[in-house]
């Protein structure tokens, strides 16, 4: 089980939270760029942490991740929906990012705080988008984000996170919403324990579950059915045909003067979509067809 979130309770505590492994599917989502070292190590620790919080989504729809910034990092985007389906792109200054150390904290990667943000983006397939911002005050990105949850969703959490020679992995715990005084010994332990953990503590073994057990040995866990993350990039035709649609004639004729062919490659999964000059003018004659039947 390389691949898995396994959501759990502490029993008779009001405590929940989940552990995540992922080995597979972040590898995927990332293969499709030469990523430098330092980036693609905070881009695995963002991948586990959209998951581990996208995993209590109450809707269909998405939870986005998104930081932007005028420094070696302009741009990183995770993407995960309610059923544990990611992706991610960036978009990066090489010569920057090369300078940068091996533990560079996303405020770096991202440059100025005062201009930067990380922006967490709940995009539901039926109702209004939330969005909350994420000042980028030195820190982890666990560390970040326990900030967004206690000051944007008002849920005391604890997080750790860890990206290395190709293995993530990630323990989110939370002390649910009504808690008692009573129950505040076993959320003191779980945030200490969660708080603490190393690298080593997060592949101390080869699935979730047995993490979990390592962290908490004195503790009566429940644990749930595994989940399975998996890399998958939602890029279609028709959502290429969209967006030229949307970038207009202009550009599109612009694209056909200089090569005689549009291409289209995706962000995320390197997708190449090639447009003949027919195929790429009949995307607006077909709209102007529609509007026409409508009138």
């Amino acid at each position: 089980m390389t691949d898995a979130l396994v959501p759990f309770v502490l029993e008779g505590a009001a405590v929940r939270g989940a552990c995540v492994r992922m080995d597979t599917a972040v590898h995927d989502a990332l293969a499709a760029h030469d990523y430098p070292a330092p980036l693609k190590r905070v881009l695995g620790e963002l991948i586990a942490a959209a998951t581990l919080l996208a995993a209590s989504l109450k809707f269909r729809g998405s939870l986005v991740v998104q930081l932007a910034g005028p420094g070696p990092v302009k741009l990183a985007v995770i993407e995960c929906d309610q059923a544990l389906s990611l992706r991610a792109t960036a978009q990066w200054d090489r010569d920057a990012v090369s300078r940068l150390a091996a533990d560079a904290s996303l405020a770096e990667m991202a440059g100025d705080a005062t201009r930067a943000r990380l922006a967490i983006t709940l995009d539901p397939e039926d109702g209004p988008l939330y969005q909350g911002i994420v000042a980028l005050e030195a820190g982890s990105v666990a560390t970040l984000l326990q900030h967004y949850l206690a000051s944007s969703e008002q849920i005391e959490s604890r997080l750790a996170l860890c990206a290395t020679d190709g293995r993530v992995g990630g323990v989110l715990v939370q002390r649910l919403p009504g808690a008692r005084d009573d129950d505040a010994g076993a959320w003191d332990e779980a945030a200490r324990v969660v708080g603490s953990a190393s690298a080593e503590d997060l592949f101390a073994a080869d699935d979730p579950t047995g993490v979990l057990v390592a962290l908490f040995p004195a503790r009566d866990l429940r644990v749930f059915e595994p989940r399975t993350p998996r890399f998958a990039c939602r890029c279609s035709n028709a959502r290429v045909e969209q967006a030229l649609r949307i970038a207009g004639r202009d550009e599109v004729e612009a694209a056909l003067a200089e090569t005689g062919e549009v291409v289209v490659t995706c962000e995320y999964c390197a997708r190449r979509y090639t447009y003949t000059p027919a195929q790429a003018r009949s995307f607006f004659e077909a709209a102007a067809a529609r509007r026409d039947g409508a009138l």
